[in-house]
């Protein structure tokens, strides 16, 4: 049985009132799929940031600058930030004059392109590790199952965090109906388990 999503066509419409920039544009895209901010201390030392937008956390297929396909159960949020603004990105007081039309269809996805959506999600599932630095989800199961074997002592409030954002993506169904088609997705499931029983 096919994976189920939603095809969402959105545009936004920004009044003339409101200064025309491509950095407006930016803002809401960001607030959309988040972003990398790439910031150099004194030191010299470089450090990246992610900062999440509305769909960062889930699976999603882009289909082209203002087209993408989400999961089903997804879209409420999406719906959510085009009538509010509201979204972890950018701390808008106000949502401002601007507003979003969008076209909302149903459709059938392919294995490839479910299981292609899902690996992307965990290249953008970032923790903050220990070492203040964001680190992927799953190089963060592997050294806490690691150091756990090594009989280190692990904090268990980050075990807890960790176990947390693996089970959100592991809870998708998309994930659930799909993860045992990649080598790549079943290691991150065993890596969830794992350490759930550490």
């Amino acid at each position: 049985m096919p994976a189920k999503g939603y095809f969402i066509q959105y545009k936004f419409i920004i009044p003339e009132t409101m200064k025309h920039s491509d950095y407006t544009y930016q803002k809401l895209f960001r607030a959309i799929y988040g972003y990398t901010q790439r910031v150099t201390k004194s030191s010299g030392k470089s450090y990246a940031y992610h900062r999440k937008g509305i769909l960062s956390t889930v699976p999603y297929v882009k289909h082209g600058k203002n087209c993408v396909i989400v999961p089903t159960e997804v879209f409420a949020n999406l719906k959510n930030f085009f009538l509010t603004g509201n979204n972890p990105t950018h701390r808008w007081q106000l949502k401002g004059d601007w507003k979003a039309v969008y076209y909302l269809n149903e459709k059938d996805l392919e294995d490839s392109v479910v299981v292609k959506s899902l690996e992307e999600l965990l290249d953008r599932t970032f923790i903050l590790s220990s070492s203040k630095e964001h680190q992927t989800i799953e190089s963060e199961l592997k050294n806490t199952i690691t150091l756990i074997a090594q009989s280190q002592k692990i904090d268990e409030g980050y075990k807890k965090v960790l176990l947390d954002t693996a089970q959100k993506i592991a809870g998708f169904p998309w994930f659930k109906q799909y993860y045992s088609k990649s080598e790549r997705l079943m290691y991150f499931n065993k890596l969830y388990n794992d350490l759930r029983t550490l």
